[in-house]
């Protein structure tokens, strides 16, 4: 392949729509500069062609699609990834997608430095499979590991099918107006008091799905389905058959079970936040230095990435989340939230319009996040493990509802079972104070009189499991 040794420096995004997070606003701006980065990444240097390198303990690829507001946060994350640096044990490596510069650059990041491995200049803007499959093919050819961990660093917009030049009306106006992680050109606006999702029409939303990898410059985006494409080909041709050590998301919302679902074949841990987060994105100084000091299973890795994103932002602000997800559990959990689904299935045609009022009122009280439609799973059946209790609570209704008991109690069993199972899925999650008691998974319910968004349903999570026909038949009462 091809060195060019012209033309191939990275320019410094001059661009000045740049956001501070909207949680600096409301507790002042001391906060946006207590979180202290460098201001510019190292120099880059432009080396000779690459030999292949011994086998090390981790390979860890960043895929920063960066051609967007977000230009100025992957210097500085490059940065702190270049106060460590790669070593004997770890291969530090960049695939960087930036304003005003084309084709595919390659970097290693070594101590003090960013090494340019590769710059191939052919035409891409970075979203489509090949592209992801090509860049994780690079790394585990010339940087083998016994382990590897893939990270999409990005905009991410969790389940949602955003369609460029059709706003999505989603997001909190607060937590929309100030943050660049959830700032997407085109894409997303800070929708009004009440505003219901805009319609989008089956014709133009067929062949669209959620996306992450967002490229502001062409208005293209990697949509789920060609995400599955390219771990697929890289589980099956690249690693020959073994799933990715690790899959992390620094990107907003993705810290769902239908990302999770999506994502399960190919990856055996992945990492993402149920919120939005701020545009610094992860603590990857602290995250190296471990792994230059320490022989990380999958498991400690992702633990410790959780870690280090509670050390950052603990101080500074109470909106954050992050967590690690075990993917082997994932289906174990679906078959739980289905037999929770059936269950109050069940009690709902014993007794309709308690029932109804149950859910109804779980919905309204359990964490919601900035978009308002992602919820925190385990705080939603919490909250319906409380409501039935209330609701039941009384000797005389219960022993005139006598028909209903046993399939309240099989519910409650079903509810605490799944409770229990997503514990052991998420094994390891932060938040700060404001969101103490979120577990770790999010999951799609959107609020009364919004509707279902048109892509859901193409969704595997969706496809596979109950929950997408519990909320065509709960939304209909609502």
């Amino acid at each position: 392949m091809k060195i060019l040794a012209r033309n191939c420096r990275p320019i410094v995004s001059n661009n000045k729509n740049i956001f501070l997070f909207a949680l600096f606003i409301i507790w002042g701006s001391s906060d946006a500069q207590a979180i202290s980065r460098p201001k510019t990444s190292p120099t880059p240097q432009i080396i000779a062609q690459v030999a292949k390198q011994p086998e090390a303990e981790w390979t860890m690829l960043i895929y920063a699609q960066a051609n967007n507001s977000l230009s100025k946060f992957a210097h500085r994350n490059f940065a702190d990834m270049a106060t460590i640096g790669s070593n004997r044990n770890l291969n530090v490596l960049v695939q960087w997608y930036q304003p005003g510069q084309q084709g595919i650059w390659r970097y290693q990041i070594n101590k003090g430095r960013m090494d340019l491995d590769e710059c191939i200049t052919q035409p891409t803007d970075g979203n489509k499979a090949q592209d992801l499959v090509d860049s994780m093919e690079w790394a585990v050819k010339k940087y083998p590991a016994k382990k590897y961990c893939l990270i999409l660093w990005n905009h991410g917009m969790g389940i949602v099918d955003p369609l460029w030049g059709n706003s999505i009306q989603m997001i909190q106006p607060k937590m929309m107006k100030n943050n660049p992680r959830i700032q997407i050109a085109g894409l997303t606006q800070a929708a009004p008091a009440q505003a219901k999702f805009q319609k989008i029409e089956k014709k133009t939303a067929k062949n669209h799905h959620r996306g992450i990898l967002f490229n502001e410059n062409s208005r293209t985006y990697m949509t789920n389905q060609v995400l599955s494409q390219a771990l697929e080909e890289i589980k099956t041709r690249v690693l020959n058959n073994r799933k990715i050590d690790l899959l992390g998301m620094d990107a907003c919302l993705m810290a769902m079970i239908e990302v999770g679902y999506q994502v399960r074949n190919y990856a055996a841990y992945m990492v993402g936040s149920q919120e939005v987060e701020l545009a610094s994105g992860w603590a990857y100084q602290p995250l190296l230095q471990k792994l230059t000091t320490a022989s990380l299973t999958p498991a400690q890795f992702a633990q410790e990435i959780v870690t280090n994103y509670q050390n950052l932002y603990k101080n500074k602000i109470q909106f954050y989340t992050q967590s690690a997800i075990d993917l082997e559990k994932i289906d174990m959990l679906k078959d739980s939230i289905d037999a929770v689904v059936h269950d109050i299935a069940v009690c709902k045609e014993l007794d309709p319009a308690n029932f109804a009022n149950i859910i109804k009122k779980a919905r309204n009280s359990c964490i919601q996040f900035s978009t308002q439609s992602y919820i925190d799973l385990h705080s939603f059946f919490s909250e319906v493990l409380s409501h039935i209790t209330t609701t039941y609570a009384n000797r005389a209704q219960a022993k005139r509802l006598h028909p209903l008991t046993n399939a309240v109690a099989k519910l409650k069993e079903s509810l605490a079972l799944s409770m229990q199972i997503l514990d052991s899925v998420v094994i390891a999650n932060t938040s700060g104070r404001y969101l103490s008691n979120v577990k770790g998974l999010s999951i799609y319910y959107p609020q009364a009189g919004t509707g279902i968004d048109n892509s859901y349903s193409k969704t595997e999570f969706a496809q596979d499991s109950s929950w997408h026909i519990f909320l065509q038949k709960i939304l209909a009462l609502q």
